[in-house]
């Protein structure tokens, strides 16, 4: 079967919500990955494409086959850092040998605050109370935050069309991309309101957190997710507001999501699919 083409089966599992592989052989081997499961395991997909599948898991199940049909199974996935991500997985015998597997990330606790388990995005929560401490440490150490306000252009439109659960789905994807390229530990992804994301970062650079949006929009491009009533092309794209800043002292870390706001308004009303920098 290692010459059977995957691509009807990737067709269907591009847009799955949760991470999900296609693996064949003894010892199993990866024949395809989705775009979420790269995200998860903070690695590109051609890498992941014909790597043994116990190479990826830690304490993966013993009769792989035992969960087809059956409940989730707890596994651990390893990341490209070496740091691990525990998963719920679930199995399917393809009429052709394959399996399907399908990750889903567990929930996780930060700080007190739950991270959101079907995506690993941090709460919105969790994203303003991180602000704040930062916001109150540059303010002390004179040191520089940067934070991307992301919208996605025409998600109203995509709704229409295709309905809220197919529209959700597709916003988790593009929060995992993101989150996929924001990789470091002091960086902060969440979900704002339906379709709107924001990234915090600090001791970064203005002109380096303007080239991580420019990569971001790019990488949503990738993403190929067709959008019929779209006005920035055949393709779903988003539009980033930029603020990198060192925190005034008297000011309140509003000041910076503000500032992030107008520049993503900016590059809304100028087109879209297009990163503005702002300033405070």
């Amino acid at each position: 079967m290692s010459t059977m083409d995957p691509t009807p089966t990737a067709d269907v599992l591009r847009q799955a919500p949760d991470g999900s592989v296609v693996v064949q052989g003894s010892p199993l081997r990866i024949l395809y990955a989705n775009d979420t499961l790269a995200a998860l395991l903070r690695m590109p997909v051609p890498a992941l494409v014909g790597q043994k599948l116990e190479e990826l898991e830690i304490e993966a199940p013993l009769d792989l086959n035992a969960t087809a049909g059956c409940g989730a199974m707890r596994v651990q996935l390893k990341r490209a850092d070496d740091s691990v991500v525990g998963c719920e997985r679930w199995a399917v015998l393809l009429p052709d040998g394959r399996l399907a597997l399908y990750y889903r990330p567990l929930q996780r606790v930060v700080a007190g605050t739950a991270i959101d388990r079907a995506n690993g995005l941090a709460t919105a929560e969790h994203l303003l109370e991180t602000l704040r401490r930062d916001w109150s440490i540059g303010q002390r150490d004179g040191r520089l935050i940067t934070l991307i306000r992301f919208d996605v252009d025409g998600c109203r439109e995509y709704r229409e069309v295709f309905g809220r659960v197919a529209t959700d789905n597709v916003l988790r994807q593009l929060g995992r991309t993101i989150a996929a390229t924001m990789r470091r530990a002091s960086d902060v992804v969440a979900r704002f309101g339906d379709d709107e994301f924001v990234a915090l970062g600090v001791a970064m650079e203005a002109a380096s957190a303007s080239a991580f949006a420019e990569t971001i929009l790019g990488r949503i491009r990738a993403l190929a997710i067709h959008h019929p009533r779209s006005r920035t092309g055949r393709f779903m794209t988003m539009s980033a507001g930029v603020v990198t800043a060192v925190p005034p002292r008297g000011q309140d870390c509003e000041l910076l999501l503000e500032a992030a706001q107008r520049a993503l308004e900016r590059a809304k009303h100028s087109g879209g699919n297009r990163v503005e920098d702002g300033a405070i």
